[in-house]
């Protein structure tokens, strides 16, 4: 006798949790900086007609009008005092190209137009050398896209001139000089180009930190040979991509030119923390919206679908809007003052050794955020402390950082004149200190924040 068998369907219904509108808002508004945030606000001033501007003049910002240089007047008069020859210096002496004008021109004939955002807001990211300061991760949620996508369009950014751009680390920008070199094959002995790829990819933390017979035992190489590498390396290729375009700044200059986002004042009751950018305060929904939506709730105002769909669609968006925008303050705020409890000697002197270690965990336990929130805020983030110094905010969460100011120190310290401290000598200065690293750590850290080898400091000096 045959069983039967019985079978039954049975739907599950499982409510899963989905991220409101509000809350994608605010996590884009915090991975953004105050110059970013400015942008989406104009943005969004521009798209939707339910939110306007409370006071235009606090959120206007002023672009300054280009120079503009014509060869088409008529030269003076060389009779007049002065080389006759001034008016063409003059006219001919037009200020160095700048970099991201430079390689916006190039990318916008590379990318597809829907990518032309994406693009654009990567040149942005380029630092005054010309390496690429944003995350990949941070790029696609930002424009809500895969990594994939951002990925491809770093790759097109790293095809164009100069040589070396979009990298995000000097090893990366040497290999793609070095591409750009072999494009030219007879110019350049095609042996030296082999070693030399293969001493940057394949040998790279032995070169960096100077061990020199590893370096040779594992590519094979003969002290000719490696020789040969070094000189290519100094005199072909560069750790300053931008170099030839005129913003050669240094690391240190650059980041005092760069905007701060969070303003720490030392006050009579302590420290006073400004967050700097758009507050919720210059934006306001528009009244006229306000008064059709209210007319609406009380069946005062006749309209179609069309018409109701619309005013409610952007009074809505609106409020989340200023609701994220509120939230970014506060959370920014809290953040900061966390860190200040924690951070105070810091702060107060902008000594890196007194940098207490700290994560990220502990910032969420003391506000009572999610740690990811809390990764988002610091993201991309610049503190100015009350002598005026400027520190990204991931200073404070990360050991690396508070060896590379402590570098920076003993080079500004002791490098004024004269020879060039080694990495084994700059071990010794930081265990004087109380810090215990080796050479090959200094070397890590100081590649990890472009912090230059004593030969490339000493070059920098020498050319001024």
């Amino acid at each position: 006798m045959m069983n039967r068998v019985q079978t039954q369907t049975r739907v599950e219904v499982r409510a899963t949790p989905q991220a409101s509108l509000g809350l994608k808002m605010l996590a884009r508004m915090l991975t953004l900086n105050s110059e970013e945030l400015q942008k989406l606000i104009e943005q969004e001033l521009e798209e939707n007609p339910a939110l306007e501007a409370s006071d235009e003049e606090r959120i206007r910002i002023v672009a300054p009008t280009p120079a503009f240089f014509s060869l088409d007047a008529d030269p003076p008069n060389p009779t007049d005092d002065g080389d006759p020859d001034d008016w063409l210096d003059a006219r001919l002496a037009t200020p160095p190209m700048d970099l991201k004008a430079h390689v916006r021109g190039q990318l916008r004939l590379m990318v597809a137009p829907e990518l032309l955002p994406i693009a654009e807001h990567l040149v942005e990211s380029l630092d005054g050398k010309g390496f690429l300061r944003v995350e990949v991760e941070d790029v696609a949620l930002y424009f809500d896209v895969a990594p994939e996508t951002v990925a491809e369009v770093i790759r097109l950014l790293q095809q164009c001139d100069p040589p070396g751009v979009g990298a995000r680390t000097l090893q990366e920008s040497l290999l793609l000089q070095l591409n750009a070199l072999q494009s030219a094959p007879d110019r350049y002995d095609p042996e030296i180009l082999d070693w030399t790829r293969a001493v940057l990819q394949s040998g790279w933390d032995e070169f960096v930190s100077g061990r020199w017979e590893k370096l040779q035992r594992r590519l094979q190489l003969s002290i000719d040979d490696l020789a040969q590498v070094k000189n290519f390396i100094r005199n072909e290729l560069t750790h300053n991509p931008a170099g030839e375009l005129g913003t050669s700044e240094p690391v240190q200059e650059q980041n005092t030119a760069q905007e701060p986002d969070i303003i720490v004042r030392v006050s009579q009751s302590g420290l006073h923390i400004e967050i700097r950018g758009a507050s919720p305060d210059t934006l306001r929904l528009s009244p006229a919206y306000l008064e059709q939506a209210m007319r609406l709730s009380q069946g005062e105002l006749r309209c179609s679908a069309d018409e109701r769909e619309h005013i409610l669609h952007y009074l809505g968006r609106a409020r989340i809007f200023l609701q994220a925008l509120q939230q970014r303050y506060q959370t920014l705020k809290r953040i900061t003052e966390a860190i200040a409890q924690r951070q105070y000697g810091f702060l107060m002197t902008s000594d890196a050794r007194f940098l207490q270690p700290m994560t990220r965990v502990e910032v969420a336990q003391a506000t009572g955020l999610h740690r990811s929130t809390v990764g988002r805020a610091v993201r991309n983030k610049w503190l100015q402390l009350p002598s005026r110094k400027m520190v990204q905010l991931d200073v404070f969460f990360d050991a690396s950082y508070r060896t590379a100011m402590l570098i920076e120190q003993i080079l500004e310290r002791h490098e004024s004149v004269g020879k060039r401290l080694s990495d084994a000598e700059i071990a010794e200065k930081l265990a004087e200190m109380g810090v215990e690293v080796a050479r090959r750590t200094v070397a890590k850290y100081r590649q990890r924040h472009n912090i230059l080898s004593s030969h490339w400091r000493e070059r920098q000096r020498l050319v001024g």
